[in-house]
C-alpha cells in the first residue's frame, strides 16, 4: 500500500503540474467573472496539496498493509463510472453540458450507487438548479450548448 500511495501521489503531482503549466497563459479573471484559468488553477492546486499530503503520509507510515483492491461489485462501479465519464465526453458536444451533467448524475445515483429513484431525481434536480442558479443566473456564465441547442 505504501508503494501504491507513493506512486499515486507522484502521478497526481505531475498531473497537477501539467495543468498548471498548460493553463498559465489563460486569464485567471475576466471582467466580472472567473476566467478560463480559474477552475484549472484551483483543481491543480488542490490536487498538488492532496498529493503532497498522500506522499508525506505514505513516507511517515511505519507499517505497509497490503493494497485493498476493490471486490467484484467495486470493480463494476469503477468500470461503470469510467464508462459514464467517457459518455460525458461524447455527449456534451451533442446535447450540451447541463443535459449531459444531469444524465451523468442520474446514471451515477441510480445505476452505479443503486439509489432509489425519487430521492435521486430530487437530488439531481436540486443540484442542477443550484449549479444553474449560481453560474448562469447569478454570475451570468453561459454553459456550453450542444449541436441540439440545449
Amino acid at each position: 500500500m505504501k508503494t501504491a500511495d507513493i506512486v499515486s501521489a507522484v502521478v497526481m503531482l505531475v498531473l497537477s503540474g501539467v495543468v498548471f503549466a498548460t493553463t498559465r497563459d489563460l486569464p485567471y479573471w475576466a471582467d466580472f467573472a472567473p476566467g478560463s484559468a480559474f477552475a484549472p488553477f484551483w483543481v491543480a492546486a488542490t490536487g498538488a496539496v492532496l498529493s503532497i499530503a498522500l506522499f508525506v503520509g505514505a513516507l511517515r507510515r511505519q507499517t505497509n498493509p497490503p493494497v485493498d483492491w476493490p471486490d467484484r461489485t467495486g470493480l463494476q462501479r469503477v468500470i461503470l463510472t469510467a464508462a459514464g465519464l467517457w459518455a460525458v465526453i461524447v455527449l456534451a458536444p451533442i446535447i450540451g453540458l447541463m443535459a449531459t451533467a444531469l444524465l451523468f448524475m442520474l446514471f451515477l445515483l441510480i445505476f452505479v450507487e443503486r439509489r432509489r429513484l425519487v430521492p435521486s431525481l430530487f437530488t439531481t434536480a436540486l443540484t442542477m438548479a443550484l449549479v444553474y442558479g449560481v453560474f448562469s443566473a447569478w454570475l451570468g456564465i453561459a454553459f456550453p450548448k450542444g449541436v441540439l441547442g440545449i
